[in-house]
């Protein structure tokens, strides 16, 4: 089970370890002796999965997983854990199966630029290593995304962290990633709109900016994200981005995220400020200043154990049908705004919420497939998850292991080593996993590889984005 430290203050942080301590760790599964793998431990298989009804189209990774240009690549990987298992009933160890694993590099990732933010939002997932002072060595942050690109990466996240567009050279990032026919999401708080209109000219109808405002008024919007300088009003932030659709770009999409806070929610150790009674008002804001669409996601508590995000209403279980009721209402409400040029979305998250189900998506496979597809590249590391960014045990190489062939072909190792120890049903059993259905449906086929003759690539929406 995933651990955190405790720093001299007390306060939880989470432990970081150099790459030559998780390398040792990763190539001890090379020794028959002390190395079972996951598939071995016990059957895995559940049978093939329906898919649930929440998933929203983002979030219906099995479909993405499936288009034409990329479902080549998930048989590839589906057909070497198929030779690797058999191969291991007769005696193959893992360091012969890597010998001829697929030679691919995730189809996507998330990329934290850096760990420095000007914001000090209250509920920020990464208080605990904002402002480090740890940095990439530019150069060779390029030479990775050149390498991976070359190597059949299709889509960033620029996000987490801290905020991205501090980065220095946040438009030499985002240039050399459309040069390299990068498919981009930018997730930022909207506080250097010129850094975003900087790179407008590039970016194209499959890319999106999204802003974290979480708030219809200035006052919550302050309370909630505490700027450090107050002229980043939601006002001045807002009239910006009206700006951008119409004198630069409206090709690619702009939207307005929101997570709804509602009264007791707590993180780093505080209260939250709440903001349940802003979602109209942020609905009517966000159509009023051409947002494409606004996002409705709920407050997510984090997991004592490992840092993980959790859908759940543990501190207000005597009124999560009043809490449900309210949310409901009001995103309705915020609904009657959705027309052809603006939509209002619903989270995977918030439906889950609201019906209960959300310990549906608890239940994990042992073995974690989308680590093959989709990591986290960040000033702390690569890891195998954005759930798990910076935590020792989901660390797949250090933050320049990409740069170079070299250390490119030990981290794709290392990301198979990592497949076949790191127990998703054990380390992700609390943990609302999004990627639940596209594990279940990945690990199906392997169990039933006649499966994978019948499976037909589905529509080709380039959206590649895990």
């Amino acid at each position: 089970m995933m651990k955190k430290s405790q720093s001299v203050s007390s306060k939880k942080t989470i432990p970081i370890v150099p790459l030559a301590d998780v390398s040792s760790m990763l190539h001890r599964v090379s020794r028959a002796a002390d190395f079972v793998p996951l598939h071995a431990v016990a059957s895995q298989s559940a049978g093939p999965k329906q898919k649930q009804v929440e998933l929203s189209p983002i979030h219906d990774f099995m479909a993405k997983l499936c288009q034409p240009e990329v479902i080549g690549r998930l048989k590839e990987y589906v057909r070497w854990q198929v030779d690797w298992r058999n191969g291991y009933a007769q005696g193959m160890t893992l360091d012969e199966a890597l010998s001829f694993m697929p030679k691919q590099v995730p189809l996507s990732i998330n990329l934290d630029l850096t760990t420095a933010c000007n914001y000090r939002c209250d509920h920020c997932v990464d208080m605990d290593i904002l402002n480090t002072g740890i940095r990439y060595d530019h150069d060779k942050i390029m030479d990775s995304l050149t390498e991976m690109a070359a190597r059949g990466l299709r889509s960033v996240i620029v996000i987490g962290g801290g905020e991205p567009t501090v980065y220095p050279k946040f438009e030499e990032v985002i240039r050399h990633l459309k040069a390299l026919d990068i498919k981009i999401g930018v997730v930022t708080n909207g506080s250097l709109p010129k850094k975003i209109k900087a790179v407008a000219d590039v970016l194209e109808p499959q890319d999106w900016v999204r802003l974290s405002l979480d708030s219809g008024s200035n006052e919550t919007f302050y309370e909630m994200h505490k700027p450090g300088n107050k002229k980043h009003t939601l006002d001045w932030i807002c009239e910006n981005i009206a700006a951008m659709k119409d004198e630069l770009n409206p090709k690619f999409s702009i939207g307005f995220s929101f997570i709804i806070v509602w009264k007791d929610c707590e993180a780093n150790d505080a209260k939250i400020h709440e903001n349940i009674d802003e979602i109209v008002m942020a609905a009517e804001r966000a159509k009023r200043y051409k947002f494409d669409y606004i996002s409705y996601k709920p407050f997510l508590t984090r997991a004592e154990n490992n840092n993980a995000e959790i859908v759940e209403l543990t501190q207000q279980q005597n009124r999560v049908d009043p809490i449900m009721a309210k949310i409901r209402e009001q995103v309705d409400i915020a609904k009657r705004l959705d027309d052809e040029s603006f939509r209002v979305v619903e989270s995977t998250n918030l439906r889950v919420l609201e019906n209960d189900s959300y310990k549906d998506y608890n239940h994990q496979p042992k073995t974690c497939h989308l680590q093959f597809f989709r990591q986290v590249l960040s000033p702390l590391g690569v890891f195998n998850c954005p759930v798990y960014r910076h935590v020792t045990q989901a660390q797949i190489g250090d933050k320049h292991s990409y740069s170079v062939p070299e250390t490119l072909q030990e981290a794709q190792k290392n990301t198979l080593r990592l497949i076949e120890t790191f127990d998703a049903s054990d380390e992700c059993k609390h943990v609302t996993c999004l990627y639940n259905h596209a594990n279940w449906f990945i690990e199906d086929l392997i169990e039933n590889p006649e499966k994978l003759e019948r499976l037909q690539p589905t529509e080709d929406r380039q959206d590649y984005f895990l």
